[in-house]
């Protein structure tokens, strides 16, 4: 049997086919391999992101979540403030204050331009009812409504009480204010008035009577603890008035149907400075001079 001899030539010709062969698949299966690893690294590193991402939208929500909170917080704090503050505002208008080393009077014009029919507690706790306020009396001769007499000697007396230095607080300035009697003594309390004088002129049906009388609070409703130190302001009032003005003595009448005195909480009194139906005294009350005297 003949064996074929290949030419040395194409023997180095195949090897190096075979070679380059070899080598090109080796290439390819590396670049493969290779192509492989960068689409896991490149998915690694999107997973990566897409969790960082993820992570810092928590983190957003959960810091905007406290934002949120602690805002809520903050402004519960500014409303309990604010209710702190209207609270305290409010015991500051309520609690009694006055300027150091003055004394307080309070000085209540009685009655008003128009009655005021509505009626009130007669006392604290009390069911038993009384109208605000009936309406004064006129001058029998000058006609002269008493509301007016009243301001006339109010005014008068707080420009010397202050020229005196005292603290003066008035229940009302206009004619046709209409309070009621729990009001004005209310303003007394609220003030905590060293004394609170309010001034009326009387009438009566006999036109003969005539002269001053002091009314001082019974110890009821809250005047129970302040009618013996009314007494005593109302006596020396009283005392003043038959001295320097000439009045006749009528005396210190104790009174337990008078709103304004069962609600005071402050010494208080109520002065008739005389009788509108009393001719003599009606024309006396409407002059210059004589409220002056009294005042």
């Amino acid at each position: 049997m003949k064996r074929k001899i290949i030419p040395i030539g194409l023997c180095i010709i195949l090897s190096i086919t075979m070679a380059g062969c070899g080598q090109s698949t080796s290439k390819k299966e590396s670049k493969k391999i290779v192509q492989g690893d960068l689409l896991e690294k490149s998915d690694s590193i999107e997973n990566s992101s897409e969790k960082e991402n993820n992570s810092k939208e928590n983190k957003a929500d959960e810091n905007n979540k406290i934002k949120v909170e602690k805002g809520k917080t903050e402004a519960k704090k500014q409303q309990d403030n604010n209710k702190d503050n209207n609270t305290k505002k409010e015991e500051v208008k309520d609690k009694k204050v006055k300027p150091k080393g003055k004394k307080t009077i309070v000085i209540d014009p009685g009655h008003a331009a128009k009655a005021n029919l509505n009626k009130e507690a007669i006392a604290p706790g009390s069911k038993e009812l009384k109208i605000k306020d009936g309406g004064g009396a006129d001058g029998i001769v000058t006609k002269t409504p008493e509301h007016i007499i009243n301001m006339k000697i109010a005014v008068k007396l707080r420009k010397l009480l202050e020229e005196n230095g005292y603290n003066v607080v008035m229940t009302k300035t206009k004619y046709e204010e209409s309070l009621g009697n729990i009001e004005r003594a209310e303003i007394g309390n609220r003030n905590n008035a060293d004394l609170a004088i309010r001034i009326h002129a009387d009438a009566d049906n006999n036109p003969s009577a005539r002269g001053a009388s002091i009314l001082v609070p019974a110890p009821k409703g809250y005047a129970k603890d302040i009618s013996g130190l009314s007494r005593k302001y109302g006596t020396s009032i009283l005392n003043s008035l038959i001295k320097e003005v000439g009045m006749k003595n009528r005396g210190i009448v104790e009174r337990s149907d008078l709103t304004g005195f069962n609600w005071s909480k402050v010494p208080v009194v109520l002065v008739e400075v005389g009788f509108l139906s009393n001719a003599e005294e009606d024309k006396l009350l409407n002059t210059e001079d004589y409220q002056n005297k009294i005042a």
